[in-house]
């Protein structure tokens, strides 16, 4: 178990700051160089970029689907998860994209099968006057149907066994892990948000996706804030959530950030100040064999900071503070 960074900018420079916060693994955002127009990915550009990072000491844990967490309409493959016709050619992308990585000794690839994006309520003021990203359900004022219309958890789960069904087997023989990031936040379990249920927006549902085409290529990007976001008593249930799928060997890498409140009521806080013992969910980590990368993410937005590079330095050290800590 160690320290890792998402990172989108792969500069010399950002690369070199990588390095020097004690950084040794990332998970790349970045495919310029390896995604053609078509969406599909060139072999050639992966280990291009494999090379440069090992020229900073960096190797390449996780490579990002073009799959990200961003509303469905706006997505490079929006029929995957709105079940359009087109869904079938997109799912022969993201097959190739796989075996692509398998090709390039990539171990793992995160994405997200997302509706609604990262939907907010705005920011509130923080420690030091940074500002919180914020949610709360009673200050959500946009009750209209998305352009899927509704979306029930039946319909939701179609289309995610749809998907799993095509590509876990492709990983497996490629030898590629899947990393499926949950939907942030939990929505309300009866209405769903917008007319869409998020089925991965609670823990119950993350149970039901590892057990679909089950397979130890099939697993979760495990977000503790968001799995955070679910619960109703994060102080415990985050803690119980972890030995559950890290037991089962299911948890691929893990966002290492934390929030103040609970389900449908939060803030995303530095991860000293929230409601989840940190140290404690690195020991369980720990407990469960974790071998993987534990990374920053949604760090807090600071006026001195615009770029956000001494809020990702924070949280990396404090990372390896932990990691340190609890003898990892």
């Amino acid at each position: 178990m160690y320290v890792g960074h998402q990172m989108r900018d792969v500069s010399d420079e950002k690369l070199a700051w990588a390095a020097q916060c004690g950084v040794e693994h990332i998970a790349c955002e970045n495919r310029e160089g390896i995604e053609r127009e078509d969406g599909t990915w060139d072999v050639q550009g992966i280990k291009r970029l494999q090379d440069r990072l090992r020229r900073h000491g960096i190797t390449m844990d996780v490579l990002a689907l073009n799959l990200p967490s961003q509303y469905m309409t706006r997505q490079r493959f929006p029929g995957i998860m709105m079940g359009l016709p087109s869904r079938d050619a997109e799912i022969e992308v993201i097959k190739q994209n796989i075996r692509a990585a398998g090709e390039a000794g990539v171990p793992a690839l995160k994405y997200n099968l997302n509706f609604l994006g990262v939907p907010r309520t705005g920011r509130r003021p923080g420690r030091g006057g940074a500002l919180y990203s914020h949610f709360d359900i009673r200050e959500w004022t946009d009750h209209s149907l998305t352009e899927a219309g509704p979306i029930s958890e039946e319909t939701a789960w179609e289309r995610i066994t749809y998907f799993l069904e095509r590509v876990v087997p492709v990983a497996e023989e490629c030898r590629v892990r899947l990393a499926c990031h949950p939907h942030d936040p939990g929505v309300p379990r009866d209405t769903g948000l917008r007319g869409v249920h998020c089925v991965l927006g609670s823990i119950e549902g993350l149970k039901k996706f590892v057990s679909i085409c089950e397979s130890p290529y099939h697993g979760l990007n495990f977000c503790q804030g968001t799995v955070a976001e679910m619960c109703e008593h994060p102080a415990t249930e985050v803690l119980e959530a972890i030995r559950y799928f890290g037991s089962r060997q299911k948890i691929v890498m893990v966002h290492f950030r934390n929030i103040r409140g609970r389900f449908l009521s939060f803030d995303e806080v530095y991860p000293d100040e929230g409601d989840v013992d940190m140290v404690a969910a690195a020991r369980a980590y720990k407990e469960v064999g974790f071998d993987g990368m534990l990374c920053p993410d949604h760090v807090p937005q600071s006026a001195v900071d615009p770029g956000g590079d001494r809020q990702f330095s924070y949280c990396l050290g404090y990372i390896k503070g932990v990691l340190q800590a609890i003898g990892a």
